[in-house]
């Protein structure tokens, strides 16, 4: 989340191309289909599980890295006060039309977000690898106060040689959480149940790139005319990176069970 006004072109291509309402991966149980309506079942049992970890006395939630609302969503039919944080342009567009027009949303970078208030819970999913490191804890001290909570739910590096390389390593997370006067108050390993997550976007992705081979050869034919086959040419670059290269490495489910945990955790504050 540093610095950041970036769309994240990988997870607006999966918002747009196939209709998930959330952009996370799904917590899958042994009778859910690993095809596209069992993501969507798998993320709803995601959500669930993220749910139950905020405490049922708070009354204020932040969804840090809320993508497009769907958690901040649940969140506020549950009956939490909950607000969305997101320095993403295409997120402050989507917020509204996910959580409707009086849900708060806070278009800003959490490294810079100063809200002049404290929260019971902040609420990450999949966000931290987002946020700089060396600020992730000190924020969270500044956006809560003793007794409040973080629920944490992510990928860490747990080997060499992961495709995420701006993941928390698993320790480390822990050592600074401790640092910070935050207590693991649960835990949970989660890495098997996601797993299928990895099976079904590769699938979707392997559709992704026949599209955009398909959209590529309209590129190249005259109709476009001169300036418009240069600035789509130049987009269609920007695409293919995250089709052709960037995608595919992330999505290597052997490469991630060997280098990296899916956790869920509820740090308490302390002091």
């Amino acid at each position: 989340m540093a610095g950041g006004k970036k769309v994240d072109p990988g997870l607006k291509f999966l918002h747009q191309a196939f209709g998930l309402e959330s952009l996370h991966f799904g917590l899958f149980t042994e009778d859910m289909p690993h095809r596209l309506e069992g993501l969507r079942e798998a993320q709803e049992e995601y959500t669930r599980a993220l749910l139950a970890l905020v405490p049922e006395d708070a009354k204020t939630v932040l969804d840090v890295g809320c993508g497009v609302g769907g958690t901040t969503k649940e969140l506020r039919e549950a009956g939490f006060a909950a607000e969305g944080l997101s320095p993403d342009p295409y997120h402050k567009e989507q917020f509204p039309i996910t959580c409707g027009p009086d849900a708060p949303f806070h278009h800003s970078p959490f490294e810079s977000f100063s809200p002049g208030k404290t929260y019971d819970c902040l609420l990450f999913s999949e966000s931290p690898q987002y946020i700089d490191k060396d600020a992730f804890f000190p924020k969270s001290v500044e956006l809560t106060k003793p007794g409040s909570n973080l629920v944490v739910s992510d990928f860490f590096t747990i080997a060499p040689g992961g495709a995420y390389p701006r993941a928390f390593p698993r320790d480390d997370f822990e050592a600074r959480a401790k640092s910070a006067g935050f207590e693991v108050a649960s835990f949970r390993d989660v890495t098997q149940e996601i797993l299928p997550s990895f099976e079904i976007m590769s699938t979707f992705l392997g559709y992704g790139q026949r599209f955009f081979e398909m959209v590529q050869e309209m590129a190249s034919r005259r109709f476009l005319g001169k300036l418009g086959r240069f600035f789509f040419r130049k987009k269609l670059r920007h695409i293919r990176e995250e089709l052709f290269v960037r995608m595919p490495d992330q999505f290597d489910m052997d490469r991630f069970a060997k280098t990296m945990s899916y956790c869920m955790y509820r740090l308490e504050r302390k002091s």
